[in-house]
């Protein structure tokens, strides 16, 4: 098509490429209203013409050409139309959906009225006009393409008004749901007993890739320590309801239903028992009915302690009270909790720790099934911790985790391979409760390293003379230094965890050099026969915390050398050994080498609020310190 073409061209005010009407008045009184257009749009498209005695009927078929590329609409035949008297009313689309919806079985009314909501916002105005019957008048396979192109593209439908708001994009998988829903009303009408049509225009849609840009449906994982922020920070009347999120892994709706009736002893194991939710009847109004699932309804363990805390909030109460209740003491609206206490938590959290993601509340449900992931618990369970009704649910939402245990699956292909080999250690010591013994909770926060043995050793003066020598290595370089890993994963994942904790772009507007921010960077990993460079050879993924630090320096005579450093944060590897600790809080007073009479104060250490009490320790021990400037160095953990 020429360029020609895409210009606007006008004629009496109409655009000659476009569908327009043209009102003429006859001889004998009366007024026709012609809707004229260029097929396809084209300024070389034959001239198209349809005539109308009545105006609104013009505008309307103005709109079905229009909306279906400039051409004549499937389905209408010049000069007769879409041939309505052959058709039955109960035949046009929307009343055959509105009629195939009420008569669904198993689903909420709630959840009908949102069908028929979407039918009537994102259906009809494409195919009101048409019946569900094949032949002439009836909807074709072209057109419900057209639909779905339309809805990714946020493209107007044809029988918008024309002062309806834009319509926005949907995400791919918001249009597979919608257009599931159009499939089930028109199978319908291919099953019904005197068949409609012999096939379901939808069978060959092609869809928008699930995988494609879409980011507004992404799941956000928490790590424990960013969980125990949030948690920190939420407000003293949300935190158990924050914490039962954590610890079940329930839904907003079946949550904020639980009674006292629900704390259960089962096995000599605290639980809750889930089985109702909120739900909205047809007129939006809530009300307390069964939960989403056959399967939804289960009895999911939690820790002791949390267990405790529900029995006290229970107290006094009658057994069908709510056990969380909003500030006006009626049920939580999961509108007013999000705008009150989860997004200034989130706020808070951010400025308070440094937390960069912002997860919905629905992602301490993804966060939860993450965690019972990485402790290695069997999916089949997770399914019922859950309540998904099919282990398909927990594996296509959940299944990408499963790398975490790739380790364990080597070690028990390995087992079963060789006949002779022990069980592996994973099985032997799973880390699974004993009958009776309370089950371990998972913890707020990490207070201690993930390492082979439970006490810290100086291995600074140990030899590596073997360490990974002989055996391929795979190397990244980062800050000035090479780090070693024995699988290439391992290094992948530092490498690109590095580069996202550093801020470029701060760092730029700090005015690093762009050598400066190349150096920094992580590079490689570089796959090398063996390892000849200094330091350990990684098995295993390095330790991550996120690590405060404060530095101050004093005369002699107790007086500030220098203003003490404002309190730094930063994530920290465990490779990065002069910086990283697992402890809360720990400081330090001594002289460093080369600076007479000077005496350092630092305090390092996962918990801001106490590293700050130990800096203020540290500092009061370097004045007087000071004046001794043979003073051995003294430390603390505070």
């Amino acid at each position: 098509m020429s360029g020609c073409a895409h210009r606007v061209r006008t004629h009496l005010g109409y655009r000659l490429d476009m569908a327009y009407i043209q009102e003429r008045k006859r001889t004998d009184g009366e007024v026709s209203y012609t809707v004229r257009w260029r097929a396809g749009g084209a300024r070389e498209g034959k001239n198209e013409s349809e005539v109308f005695t009545d105006e609104e009927m013009a505008k309307r078929f103005r709109d079905l050409v229009s909306g279906h590329g400039e051409q004549w609409p499937p389905g209408w035949i010049r000069g007769r139309g879409f041939i309505a008297d052959l058709r039955s009313p109960d035949e046009m689309f929307e009343s055959w959906a509105m009629k195939q919806i009420d008569l669904l079985t198993g689903v909420q009314d709630d959840t009908k009225a949102k069908y028929k909501r979407l039918v009537e916002q994102n259906m009809s105005p494409w195919f009101k006009p048409y019946s569900v019957r094949d032949g002439e008048g009836g909807i074709k396979r072209e057109m419900v393409q057209r639909w779905v192109n339309d809805l990714k593209d946020g493209v107007a439908a044809p029988l918008d008004p024309p002062d309806r708001k834009p319509r926005r994009k949907y995400a791919p998988k918001t249009i597979a749901n919608q257009h599931g829903l159009l499939h089930a009303i028109l199978q319908a009408a291919v099953d019904a007993e005197q068949s409609l049509r012999a096939t379901n225009p939808c069978a060959f849609t092609k869809l928008p890739r699930l995988d494609g840009d879409e980011i507004d449906e992404e799941m956000v994982f928490l790590e424990r320590e960013e969980f125990a922020w949030i948690h920190e920070c939420m407000a003293e009347d949300a935190q158990d309801l924050t914490e039962a999120f954590g610890e079940t892994g329930g839904r907003w709706g079946e949550v904020t239903a639980l009674q006292p009736r629900d704390l259960r002893i089962r096995n000599g194991r605290p639980t809750i028992r889930i089985q109702r939710a909120w739900k909205r009847d047809g007129d939006g109004k809530p009300y307390l009915g069964a939960p989403k699932t056959k399967r939804s309804r289960r009895t999911a363990v939690v820790t002791w302690g949390f267990f405790r805390r529900l029995q006290a909030r229970a107290k006094g109460k009658v057994k069908d009270a709510l056990l969380f209740t909003g500030p006006n003491g009626g049920r939580w609206d999961a509108g007013t909790f999000r705008r009150l206490r989860w997004v200034p938590a989130i706020e808070l959290a951010a400025e308070k720790f440094g937390l960069i993601k912002r997860p919905r509340i629905h992602d301490l449900r993804h966060s939860h099934a993450a965690w019972m992931i990485a402790a290695k618990v069997p999916l089949p369970a997770i399914q019922r911790r859950l309540g998904h009704e099919s282990i398909t649910t927990t594996v296509d939402r959940y299944g990408h985790l499963l790398d975490a245990l790739d380790d364990e699956v080597m070690a028990a292909v390995a087992w079963a391979m060789d006949p002779t080999s022990p069980l592996p250690g994973f099985l032997l010591h799973p880390g699974l409760p004993e009958n009776g013994e309370a089950p371990r909770a998972i913890p707020r926060q990490r207070q201690e390293s993930v390492m082979p043995h439970g006490v810290w050793h100086d291995a600074s003066g140990v030899s590596t003379t073997d360490t990974g020598r002989g055996s391929p290595v795979f190397v990244i370089r980062m800050d000035g230094r090479e780090i070693a890993f024995a699988d290439r994963d391992h290094a992948h994942q530092v490498r690109e965890q590095w580069n996202a904790d550093a801020d470029f772009e701060a760092l730029r507007a700090a005015g690093w050099s762009e050598g400066e921010l190349m150096e920094l960077a992580a590079t490689g990993p570089e796959e090398r026969f063996s390892w000849t460079g200094t330091g350990r050879v990684w098995d295993r993924m390095p330790d991550r915390r996120f690590v405060y630090y404060q530095w101050a320096e004093f005369q002699p005579d107790g007086s500030s050398a220098q203003e003490p450093t404002p309190l730094q944060r930063a994530w920290i590897w465990e490779f990065e050994d002069a910086t990283f600790t697992t402890k809360p809080a720990e400081w330090m007073t001594g002289h460093r080498a080369g600076r007479t009479g000077l005496t350092e104060a630092q305090a390092r250490g996962t918990n801001r609020e106490a590293v700050q009490a130990a800096f203020d320790l540290a500092c009061g021990q370097a004045r007087a310190a000071g004046q001794h400037s043979q003073a051995e160095p003294a430390t603390a953990v505070a």
